[in-house]
């Protein structure tokens, strides 16, 4: 297995190769080769990963159908919304400043600072969110019971994303990669053992997710537990705070684009629309938020490390265009095909699955430049912060005009004009990437 995936890698290595000299008329330098390397070896476990995520998910949708695959999907977009204050932007700082050197003390004083940090935010939300959790249950206009599923959710969620990022920011990104496939088999695996008891709801499908997160994450810090010890540095606290306060932002207003559309349908239309919704919104996506989940996964750590912005700015901007032209009719193509799979409950529809072919590519293009521009430090994740708050605020807006009017075209819509404005802050700042900021060692 091992010889055939080596044989695998030199020769996608040297068709690469030939096609990054057309394109840039330039040899592939060691550092680009390193870059399509770790591409290589978490692509690879990707593309096994997703067969188990998308057996989960095809399972799921068929047998709950769209109002218990909506239940489903309720419950995970309110957990997204509880995520975020549970680390305030500690996982992206994490990255950031971890990446950057490859000092054994440096990165162990970093992770550990970042983790007591982590930790005092997930227990400080936690009890917040119980305090009020009848309040808060309220405002989502869902039963208790499915707000503290959520919590449990988002906790778990936390927990793991926490110590997967970790991995990328250490650069074990073959690790990662095996994780990510481990992940997704356990949240398979759970899951057909609930089928085969009769165990079949949105619940199931919840406890399945959160049984894979916990498993994979206490295994992932077994693995990671020499750089862990009770030692909490104020100067690197700091550093994470303030870097990780402008992530938040972002964070934030990411958490309301990315999941407010749901919340509005829910409250417009009806959670069966809610699982047509999420069902559209991962068949069209798929296409390319998996080859962008690839990318992204070592994109921020390598142009963490790598001092010339420009010069990845350039590339991305030579190349993009003529990738997401090829991609357009992909993307309908294999959503028609994933959407087929979930059923006859699910209706394809041409033009909602054009618009969110749409999506997917401003998805990827708002992805590549918004990991660039918080690669630059400081002023970068400003820039980001900035953009998704505007992002967030026209969601909203255009989500509250559309949906009562056109349902769910008028989410789509929102959600394409969203992007472009993020997508356009971001590049009237591009500057930056010629002047970045002093990389601290």
């Amino acid at each position: 297995m091992y010889k055939m995936k080596e044989i695998i890698y030199e020769k996608t290595i040297k068709i690469v190769a030939i096609f990054y000299e057309k394109i840039f008329h330039e040899k592939m330098n060691n550092i680009i080769e390193k870059f399509i390397k770790n591409i290589f070896y978490v692509g690879f476990a990707t593309i096994i990963a997703t067969i188990f995520s998308f057996s989960f998910n095809i399972l799921s949708a068929r047998l709950l159908g769209p109002m218990g695959y909506g239940e489903f999907a309720l419950v995970q977009t309110i957990a997204f919304f509880l995520a975020f204050p549970m680390t305030l932007g500690i996982r992206t700082a994490l990255i950031k400043y971890t990446s950057e050197n490859e000092d054994f003390e440096r990165q162990r004083t970093i992770i550990s600072t970042a983790y007591i940090l982590a930790s005092i935010f997930i227990i400080s939300s936690v009890i917040i969110y119980l305090i009020f959790s009848t309040q808060i249950s309220i405002v989502f206009s869902v039963p208790i019971a499915v707000f503290y599923l959520s919590i449990i959710f988002a906790t778990c969620y936390v927990f793991y994303l926490l110590t997967a990022y970790t991995l990328t920011s250490l650069h074990q990104m073959k690790k990662y990669a095996i994780f990510t496939t481990i992940y997704n088999f356990v949240l398979l695996l759970v899951f057909l053992i609930f089928i085969l008891i009769n165990f079949v709801s949105a619940k199931s499908m919840i406890i399945s997710m959160c049984l894979a997160y916990g498993i994979t994450g206490g295994i992932i810090i077994g693995v990671i537990r020499k750089y862990l010890f009770l030692k909490f540095d104020k100067d690197w606290a700091r550093d994470l705070t303030k870097y990780g306060g402008y992530a938040t932002i972002g964070g934030a207003s990411s958490v309301l684009y990315q999941n407010i559309d749901k919340i509005f349908i829910y409250k417009y239309m009806s959670v069966t629309f809610v699982g047509i919704y999420f069902a559209y919104n991962y068949s069209m996506t798929l296409a390319l938020v998996f080859p962008l989940q690839i990318i992204t996964t070592i994109f921020l750590p390598f142009a963490s490390k790598y001092e010339h912005k420009d010069i990845i700015f350039k590339k991305i901007t030579r190349i993009l265009p003529l990738f997401l032209l090829i991609s357009y009719p992909i993307i309908i193509i294999v959503g028609f095909i994933i959407l087929y799979l979930y059923g006859g409950r699910y209706p394809f529809d041409l033009k909602i699955a054009s618009l969110f072919a749409i999506v997917t590519i401003l998805i990827f293009t708002e992805g590549l430049y918004g990991q660039l521009m918080n690669s630059v430090g400081k002023k970068g994740i400003r820039v980001t912060s900035f953009a998704a708050i505007f992002m967030a605020l026209t969601n909203i807006f255009l989500n509250i005009c559309l949906i009562p009017l056109i349902g769910l075209e008028g989410a789509v819509i929102a959600t394409i004009f969203s992007y472009l404005v993020s997508i356009i802050i971001i590049l009237s700042k591009k500057r930056y990437f010629y002047h970045p900021e002093e990389i601290k060692f």
